[in-house]
């Protein structure tokens, strides 16, 4: 009976450490599970994604469900991390000759299974490969209900660039603030892609702390992804390439453990931090025993 017991506790404690992205709050994710692209995924022999969650579990099969999985397996000490995909991948899985994926809230989806998504074209309506918050929140009939029936594939995210292709040429009204990107789909007050004079395809967290009760306005909005900054992406702001939308200001940021920081406003931020001067914005780094002060803004995360 003892040795029943403690394989059921066993179990019960696997199964509590594992970690279900269908109850994933990207508004609440604070980046201590790492990032993992779908390259970075794909190449390493070691990585297995269980429902969007990557486990360090060699297997023949890099994609599978908790179904299939021993739960013994999904313990916390094994998770590498959570996968994501940039909103440029996810257009590839459209489901035409491929898996079709789709997004809302922050998750991507695999709707491969269902008819309703037959051939990556849902009643003529939505098609696979897109980000769908807003259509299927505001707009379907039936919400987000049907999406429990499918499997989680993992997280979206835009890089940078990516994000600053928004907000024109017909595209989606998506900004950024502190570290999740926001469809604006829904704010009469976007015209022409611009809200209050910053333009939509940015990333406000200074602008939106400079302006009272925007901060508030951001839980009225749809959170659709994360923002992420490449290495290439971080460089710009260094405090002498980015100008600010709002007032005469260069952004700083410095990335530290796979959170990107904005430091522009801080007197000597190296030491306010607790890091030396030879630590410079526009930069990643790794600091072991870090802990910001909570005056320290996010604005993003890296990915690996």
């Amino acid at each position: 009976m003892k040795k029943l017991l403690l394989l059921a506790l066993t179990v019960i404690s696997a199964i509590s450490l594992s970690f279900d992205l269908k109850t994933f709050n990207i508004r609440e994710f604070d980046g201590k599970l790492p990032l993992i692209s779908l390259e970075t995924f794909m190449k390493n022999k070691n990585y297995t994604s269980v429902e969007g969650i990557v486990y360090e579990m060699p297997s023949e099969e890099k994609f599978r469900t908790k179904a299939d999985v021993d739960q013994n397996l999904l313990s916390k000490e094994k998770i590498a991390g959570i996968l994501v995909i940039t909103i440029d991948e996810l257009a590839l899985y459209n489901g035409k000759k491929n898996t079709a994926l789709v997004a809302v809230n922050g998750v991507v989806y695999d709707v491969s299974s269902s008819k309703l998504w037959r051939d990556g074209s849902h009643r003529n309506m939505h098609s696979a490969g897109q980000e769908l918050t807003y259509e299927i929140l505001k707009l379907s009939p039936h919400g987000p209900v049907k999406l429990d029936q499918m499997r989680p594939f993992g997280i979206l995210v835009f890089t940078y660039t990516q994000l600053g292709k928004y907000g024109k040429d017909g595209t989606k009204n998506y900004v950024s603030a502190f570290g999740v990107v926001y469809d604006m789909a829904d704010s009469k007050t976007v015209q022409k892609g611009v809200h209050f004079g910053y333009p939509m395809g940015s990333e406000l967290t200074f602008e939106i702390l400079q302006r009272p009760g925007h901060e508030d306005m951001l839980n009225r909005i749809y959170p659709v992804g994360l923002l992420v900054f490449s290495r290439e992406d971080l460089k710009h702001f260094n405090g002498t390439k980015v100008k600010v939308i709002s007032k005469d200001l260069m952004k700083s940021f410095v990335g530290i453990n796979g959170i990107v920081y904005d430091v522009t406003e801080i007197d000597e931020w190296q030491q306010k931090i607790g890091v030396d001067s030879n630590y410079r914005t526009g930069m990643f780094y790794t600091i072991s025993d870090f802990s910001p002060e909570e005056e320290l803004t996010r604005v993003g995360f890296v990915i690996q």
